[in-house]
């Protein structure tokens, strides 16, 4: 059999995987990027109380492995009596996890600011908030775009685990394919081929937001 005669019966599966992973990606990195600066935030907190949690919540989904997070989702909370149909599971444990770690390249892009700004905006009276949203994010967003956009790379990639709880997304199609025909190499290498080709479309992203925010050189002086 040829090429052709092999993959075209799997390519309407083929194609429904590759939209759900799309879904999927779109929905862990949304969902998960306003929950990783409120947690790194709170990280920063004087607040101990406000930091405490933050903390250990970070320090837990760091540690645990993802795979055991999305069984816990799927098959361990409908015995607490809470039963999530598997993308709903998968969505959760991507996000917990995914937040966990994205918290860290958005901290760290904060702490890069200098925190001597702070204080010079308390002294002009400006809020917390305010100053957060107009000093210290816009100064802090060209550091926090590449970790950032590494970090959604990784977590998209990632989302190839929600095939482990009965998501039908690529990776779910292509091991179906794989082993109906006998062909994995075939079906594999499709596959590996159009999660590159995702990753290259958010690399592509990301120099564009890098040249976007990239601040404009200051025009010399004359003499």
């Amino acid at each position: 059999m040829s090429l052709t005669e092999i993959v075209t019966p799997y390519l309407p599966g083929l194609l429904s995987g590759f939209l759900m992973t799309l879904w999927l990606s779109a929905a862990v990195i949304l969902v998960s990027t306003p929950l990783a600066l409120l947690l790194a935030l709170l990280r920063d907190s004087h607040n101990f109380w406000l930091r405490l949690p933050a903390t250990v919540y970070v320090t837990i989904f760091r540690m645990v492995p993802a795979l055991i997070v999305l069984f816990f989702a799927f098959y361990a909370l409908p015995q607490l009596g809470l039963r999530l149909k598997p993308v709903t599971a998968a969505i959760l444990g991507m996000v917990a996890v995914g937040a966990a770690y994205m918290s860290e390249d958005i901290r760290g892009g904060l702490q890069a600011i200098d925190r001597g700004q702070w204080k010079a905006a308390r002294a002009l009276g400006l809020s917390h908030a305010h100053t957060l949203r107009r000093i210290i994010l816009p100064q802090a967003l060209p550091l926090v775009v590449p970790p950032y956009m590494t970090r959604a790379i990784i977590m998209m990639k990632g989302t190839s685990l929600a095939s482990m709880v009965a998501v039908g997304d690529l990776t779910a199609e292509a091991v179906r394919a794989s082993s109906i025909t006998y062909q994995p190499f075939i079906f594999i290498i499709l596959a590996g081929a159009v999660y590159l080709a995702i990753s290259a479309a958010l690399v592509i992203f990301q120099h564009w937001a890098e040249a976007r925010l990239k601040p404009a050189p200051m025009a010399r002086r004359r003499v």
